[in-house]
């Protein structure tokens, strides 16, 4: 096998270097937290919020039926999040917590990267892949990502499994194990798949030592996972388990637990494992390299299992276990492979002849398929950018057979080809730090410039929320479009239902379903339905009241003029609360 290439001779003193390395580091991991921009009290914290927020203060929604009287399944997040908003209420200290999050697990990032490049090849294979990952912003199959807009159980729990990848890659079993332990107690998924995950990659590794890396492995999983035990077995296991079950996975979460929602995503899925295994067929060799290699088998055997049992052969309890919740650390690894094999074929091409024909038709695959996958004008710039790294790797590959011929046929020790060989060796940081300067700005700004904290909402509902907030009694309870996603969290109030927050535990969902049904006057097959909320009427009203008790209803403007006998109270251009009669 050949060696890979040695670092480029330089006069500067090593520990200058060093603390430039890291200071880059820094610049570009501070960035990749930036291009997420500053947001709170949106998308899926108006759920995961809900309980901290009470928690925080105490006088909010104690008559709200989600939050006061459904299985919170995020616990340790609840009192994670009520401290964020006791720091600042406003909400500033959840976006720093999330941007402290996605910086921490940029290092480890790089801290992966440096053990299976080197120190020579580093920071060139780390800005091979940073540009990668501000492109694809750590997206997968089903919805998943690492790392996100917000603040959320999921952004704690991917952060425990990327720094337990590192910790595993560096052959530190208890510290990756902690990570993983860590990282579930915010978010039983990742607890629970990490199981058979890093079970699959220890066994991977060979019978060596197997006891005592499994032991310092799961030790601190199983400590968690007995703490949250009553709770697991609580989602899992009721008599009601197979409608609520349909209902989650076909009515209310498709984009999550229904593989014919997201079937096309499985291909660019595949192409990142081809790409993976054709250009990392030599980085895997390495005693690094395969420790990476022994967790991405874990965790394609994982989605690909949990895959064949959620579609060839429907078992519901595997896909209430999410398992594309790890597709996106499986991308990582494959990213980074690819990353360090670049890098490494950049620096020194004559690497790329060592690679079969197999390795080269996998990577030609992979690549085919991003090009089919990705031709739209928003998602273009990713096979673009593979295709700028391979292809450059072949222009470099061609020059070096160049180079080869001259050193034959020309005076030998010819001064020009060995600079021009020595030139190559700073091809990839080149490369790497062109293509971070042409996407990073534009991803930056983008992230600053849909701040929801540095750019305050404005509109009709915001506006509701705030009159809710300011000057309706907090004990009262809202009857409101269920559509309207942020207006309990928003406005501090209890609501009926909406559709956003749902509860996990089947007895409970089927209780949020059956409100939902009521409120829209159908039965409820999807989110189309929700409209039938605006064709509300005085009989079904007087139902939902004898039922649920509200305190004030809200309606769209223009139906409030369907219950004349009810005073309202405030309206603004989109909506109207009329008072209900007390009981």
């Amino acid at each position: 096998m050949p060696r890979p290439p040695e670092a480029p001779k330089i006069a500067l003193n090593a520990r200058v270097l060093r603390v430039l390395e890291y200071a880059v580091v820094v610049l570009v991991a501070g960035a990749f937290a930036e291009s997420y921009g500053f947001n709170y009290g949106f998308d899926n914290q108006v759920v995961y919020f809900l309980k901290s927020l009470a928690v925080a203060n105490k006088s909010l929604f104690h008559n709200d039926w989600f939050t006061a009287h459904t299985t919170q399944y995020h616990r340790v997040f609840i009192y994670f999040g009520a401290l964020l908003l006791k720091l600042n209420a406003r909400g500033w200290a959840v976006a720093i917590a999330q941007t402290v999050a996605v910086f921490v697990g940029a290092i480890f990032i790089y801290r992966l990267v440096k053990r299976l490049a080197g120190p020579a090849l580093a920071l060139p294979a780390y800005f091979i892949l940073m540009s990668l990952l501000f492109v694809t912003r750590t997206s997968s199959v089903a919805a998943s990502y690492l790392f996100d807009e917000i603040m959320q159980p999921s952004t704690l729990g991917s952060l425990g499994s990327v720094a337990a990848m590192a910790f595993f890659v560096e052959e530190r079993w208890f510290a990756s194990g902690v990570c993983l332990a860590l990282g579930g107690a915010f978010h039983a998924n990742y607890l629970v798949l990490s199981y058979p995950v890093f079970g699959l990659a220890h066994l991977a590794l060979g019978t060596k030592d197997l006891k005592r890396r499994l032991l310092e492995q799961f030790t601190p999983l199983v400590v968690v996972t007995l703490a949250l035990s009553p709770l697991l077995l609580a989602a899992s296991h009721t008599k009601a388990s197979p409608e609520a079950q349909e209902i989650l996975f076909k009515i209310r979460s498709p984009h999550h637990y229904n593989p014919a929602r997201y079937e096309r995503n499985f291909m660019p899925f595949a192409a990142w494992q081809m790409l993976a295994i054709g250009s990392g067929w030599l980085v895997v060799r390495t005693p690094a390299g395969r420790r990476l290699g022994a967790i991405l088998t874990g965790l394609m055997l994982t989605v690909w299992t949990g895959t064949v049992f959620s579609t060839l052969f429907y078992i519901p309890k595997v896909v209430q276990i999410f398992v594309w919740r790890f597709a996106p650390n499986a991308d990582l690894a494959c990213g980074i492979f690819v990353a360090v094999a670049l890098a490494q074929a950049l620096a020194r091409p004559s690497l790329t002849r060592a690679y079969p024909r197999v390795a080269i038709g996998l990577v030609a695959a992979g690549l085919g398929i991003f090009a089919v996958f990705f031709r739209g004008k928003e998602t273009a710039l990713l096979p673009q950018l593979l295709l700028t790294y391979f292809a450059l790797a072949v222009a470099l590959r061609v020059l070096d057979l160049g180079l080869d011929l001259a050193n034959r046929f020309l005076p030998a020790q010819l001064p020009s080809i060995a600079h021009v060989r020595q030139l190559l060796l700073w091809s990839p940081l080149a490369l790497g730090l062109f293509e971070l300067y042409r996407i990073v700005p534009e991803r930056v700004e983008n992230g600053i410039n849909k701040s929801s904290l540095l750019h305050e909402e404005q509109g009709s509902q915001a506006d509701l929320s705030a009159w809710l907030r300011q000057s309706s009694p907090k004990d009262a309870i809202f009857l409101t479009p269920p559509d309207l996603q942020s207006l309990r969290y928003m406005g501090e109030r209890a609501i009926v239902v909406d559709w956003k927050a749902v509860p996990l535990i089947p007895s409970e969902l089927l209780g949020w379903y059956e409100r939902l049904c009521d409120v829209t006057g159908r039965q409820v097959a999807g989110s189309g339905d929700l409209a039938g909320y605006n064709s509300l009427d005085s009989e079904r009203l007087a139902l939902i009241e004898r039922k649920y008790h509200p305190d004030f209803l809200v309606v769209r403007r223009g139906n409030d003029h369907r219950f004349p006998e009810l005073p309202v109270v405030y309206r603004n251009a989109g909506y109207a609360v009329l008072k209900l009669p007390s009981p």
